[in-house]
């Protein structure tokens, strides 16, 4: 019982956000396909206009379904891939497409067979690749505008722009400046700390003093005092490449750096903890009496 009470705490942040499991999310975009289905039915491709509205009904239900299926497994095998990790977001997004086409060609023509009658030619068979591509591709984009988690993967532009400002150093007042440097034991004297490997992965404007990670599906958002943005990456791989930079996981879906906690407040058998950048992670019950003993 007490497992199961961890999951759910897991996966509820308390108003905080809302952060699902991986099946969750297939539930979703199983319920999306349900809601597609009618329109597809309704405009006929794929030359299934001759068959009553409810068997085009059940066919775009199944084939939609499983469009969404075969993109979630093609991304999850592709996700430790480190070349398809260095590509581009879009470009990431079509060959997901790509790929996750092939497998929906035997689906969508052995579907299409039994519903028309459908023969496969080398013709007709790239014509079917052609529309699985484009007609997948609308739906793709449709459930990242629809879905919760369907965010871009970069932040708004303004946004960034604002966190910058806020994380430029203030000048000092001109009675400090001028003030001759205090004399320090060579004992205080530490050789400075190397980066984290982690910021080799993001943009040069985004490299600055880690504060949080957060999980979002097969990415790791990289929050720094100066932004954030998206890595392809596992949250246990991201965690460590952020040695040496002192830190701990506070949630399955959240790690925070300790220099970033600027409280914490409990909130039931969960906890929140707010971050220097404004966010606020959310703590769950596994890890909260560590977190409230070392930020109480």
């Amino acid at each position: 019982m007490r497992e199961f009470a961890n999951l759910q705490d897991d996966a509820r942040v308390d108003g905080v956000g809302l952060q699902v499991s991986w099946l969750q999310r297939r539930a979703a975009e199983i319920c999306l396909a349900l809601a597609f289905s009618p329109a597809l039915a309704w405009m006929c491709p794929f030359g299934v206009d001759e068959q009553t509205f409810l068997a085009r009904l059940g066919y775009w239900a199944g084939i939609l379904s499983f469009w969404f299926v075969a993109m979630a497994v093609v991304e999850s095998l592709l996700a430790e891939n480190g070349i398809f990790r260095t590509r581009t977001p879009a470009a990431q997004r079509a060959l997901v497409i790509g790929l996750a086409a092939l497998p929906m060609m035997i689906i969508t023509g052995a579907a299409t067979h039994a519903l028309t009658g459908w023969q496969a030619t080398p013709l007709k068979v790239l014509e079917l690749y052609w529309q699985i591509i484009v007609l997948g591709s609308a739906v793709a984009l449709l459930a990242k505008a629809l879905l919760p988690w369907g965010t871009e993967l970069a932040q708004d532009e303004q946004q960034e722009l604002a966190l910058q400002e806020l994380a430029l150093p203030q000048p000092a007042p001109a009675e400090v400046r001028h003030q001759p440097p205090a004399t320090v034991p060579l004992t205080a004297i530490a050789a400075p700390m190397a980066p984290a490997p982690l910021m080799a992965r993001l943009p040069l404007a985004l490299r600055g003093r880690i504060v949080c990670l957060e999980m979002e599906d097969h990415y790791v958002r990289v929050h720094t005092d100066r932004g954030s943005a998206l890595v392809l990456l596992r949250l246990s791989d991201a965690i460590a490449e952020t040695h040496p930079v002192p830190g701990r996981q506070v949630h399955r879906s959240w790690w925070v750096s300790d220099e970033a906690v600027e409280g914490f407040e409990r909130v039931g058998r969960v906890g929140v903890l707010r971050l220097s950048n404004g966010s606020r992670a959310p703590v769950s019950q596994r890890y909260l009496r560590a977190v409230e003993a070392a930020f109480s």
